[in-house]
């Protein structure tokens, strides 16, 4: 059971439901860096504003340009610049080393790296892009997050790179295997009621409410894959940013974009053509009325399929260029099959992957579609970001958290990219850290929830559950309740008595009931 570490008051423990592995919490995964990472500033002042700004002219960047050929204005009123500087880099290029004295003088700069999945299904050839990263790219000093479907994917750390490598190609399989399951499931149960309604349209036992159940269902499996593997949760990016924001050195991310596929009924199917023909066929003025909302339903389902993407590329693109992040994209087809004579997969969500080509090109990164990933993550590598950072102090002090900026060049026909929407970062969220094992023990402490005054005294409340899967990505342990929190931080202790020793893959949840902000930690353990 979970133990916070004091006498619980009575009432206070309940059982929160059993969730599904992606439920309904908005997971922001905020997890510690690798190996040798500088804690992030968290002071939230604002006295000086960066602006990366990239300037096109038919496609290829500008590079002459000097201070006297940018105009900055905040919320309308321009702005003096105090520093100017033309930045050219590439993630290839010599990497400079520490200027401080001291033991790390000469050594190379640390650098981050966002190694962030969008994929469905692991193949071997994004092991082999994991391969070529830790063999020729990742260096001594450097720093990585590993980012899977709005959350964190924490890996064993080791000084060896195969050994790193080999940890995050392990755990992003895990991950995959236990995300993908109820999608999966979802696909079968989609086929299974198919062929039941085909069945009964035959034998003319259906009528209209079993076609428009089965409608219904077929969406609802939609709409939870698209919610998981299409919608990004961008209050989590906002999250992820504000960590990285104060981390010092080059900050590059490289996103591995698999094209999203979902099975549709075929057009001319049996299914396909046994619906039709009964809406077709009905002949009585209230059985018209039933074939009219049928195929409504059905014409409904079809058009969700074109949906807007709820992200918004200038908002991602605002996100990461306020932390100095140069996004890669790198787009792979799915190899994913079905055998069915009424479904096949198809392309969903361009909308999603436009949205990352135009983030890629507003921070100066490489989009590039492949079949061989480590080939275009070599090429990533070699791409040169140029821009020019200007750096103002607001001439007046905000009433807003908002900064709207403006940017003007002084030369005709120019492409300009730039921060167009700068947000003060709050206090940090609720985090989950410590994470220690031991025989039978799983023990971690949060951090950074919302309190408020009750009864004279300060007091939060978080909602926790952990979820233990073994090597078959079964689950066998499952637990939660809402705990009060009266300090400044909790250790929680768990009892894992009936659990053999061994491989487990670990999810804790943890919601703030009072910020509405969440944390997840997810990644293999030995217990």
């Amino acid at each position: 059971m979970i133990q916070s570490g004091r006498q619980e008051k009575r009432g206070t423990r309940e059982r929160l439901l059993d969730a599904a592995l992606l439920g309904t919490l908005a997971l922001i995964a905020l997890a510690p860096f690798a190996a040798g990472q500088q804690r992030p500033r968290e002071d939230v002042t604002v006295t000086l504003v960066e602006v990366p700004v990239r300037v096109f002219l038919k496609g290829a960047p500008v590079r002459d340009l000097t201070q006297a050929d940018f105009e900055v204005f905040e919320n309308g009123i321009k702005q003096d610049i105090s520093r100017f500087e033309a930045v050219s880099r590439a993630i290839a290029s010599p990497r400079r080393t520490q200027a401080t004295a001291g033991e790390n003088a000469g050594r190379p700069a640390p650098r981050l790296f966002l190694l962030v999945f969008n994929v469905f299904d692991y193949e071997e050839t994004v092991g082999a892009a994991v391969d070529h990263f830790f063999s020729e790219i990742f260096g001594p000093g450097d720093r990585i997050m590993v980012v899977v479907e709005d959350r964190v994917l924490n890996v064993e750390l080791s000084a060896n790179v195969e050994d790193l490598a080999s940890g995050v190609k392990e755990a992003l399989k895990t991950f995959k295997a236990i995300s993908t399951a109820e999608a999966v499931k979802a696909f079968r149960d989609v086929e299974h009621e198919a062929e039941n309604l085909l069945a009964a349209l035959r034998s003319e036992r259906s009528h209209a409410q079993s076609m428009i159940r089965f409608f219904e269902n077929y969406q609802r499996a939609w709409e939870a894959y698209r919610a998981q593997f299409l919608e990004p949760d961008l209050g989590f990016y906002r999250g992820l940013v504000r960590r990285v924001k104060g981390v010092e050195g080059e900050k590059w991310a490289v996103c591995f974009q698999q094209r999203e596929m979902f099975p549709k009924v075929k057009s001319a199917s049996r299914l396909d053509n046994e619906i039709r023909a009964w809406i077709d066929s009905q002949v009585d003025p209230q059985a018209q009325v039933m074939a009219r909302l049928v195929e409504a339903r059905y014409a409904e389902l079809q058009r969700s399929f074109d949906f807007a993407s709820k992200l918004s590329p200038d908002v991602l693109g605002d996100l990461f260029l306020s932390a100095g992040v140069t996004f890669h994209l790198i787009l792979l087809r799915s190899g994913r099959t079905i055998l069915s004579q009424n479904f096949e997969f198809r392309e969903v969500g361009q909308d999603f992957e436009s949205a990352f080509k135009a983030v890629s090109r507003t921070t100066g990164g490489l989009a590039a579609f492949s079949a061989e990933p480590a080939e275009a993550l070599a090429a990533a590598s070699r791409q040169e970001d140029h821009h020019y950072l200007l750096v103002y102090s607001p001439r007046e002090p905000s009433s807003r958290n908002k900064r709207e900026i403006q940017v003007k060049v002084g030369r005709p026909g120019v492409d300009v990219l730039h921060l167009k929407t700068y947000v003060e970062d709050g206090p940090p969220a609720i985090a989950i850290a410590g994470l220690e094992t031991g025989p039978k023990t799983l023990r971690f402490t949060l951090r950074h929830y919302e309190t408020t005054t009750i009864d004279n005294k300060r007091a939060g409340q978080a909602s926790v559950k952990v979820t233990l899967y073994d090597g078959s990505s079964k689950q066998v342990f499952a637990e939660g309740r809402t705990l009060e929190l009266i300090k400044s931080e909790i250790r929680i202790s768990l009892s894992l008595d009936r659990l053999d020793g061994g491989e487990y893959f670990l999810i804790i949840e943890a919601f703030d009931k009072l910020s509405g902000q969440s944390d997840v930690y997810s990644g293999p353990i030995r217990l």
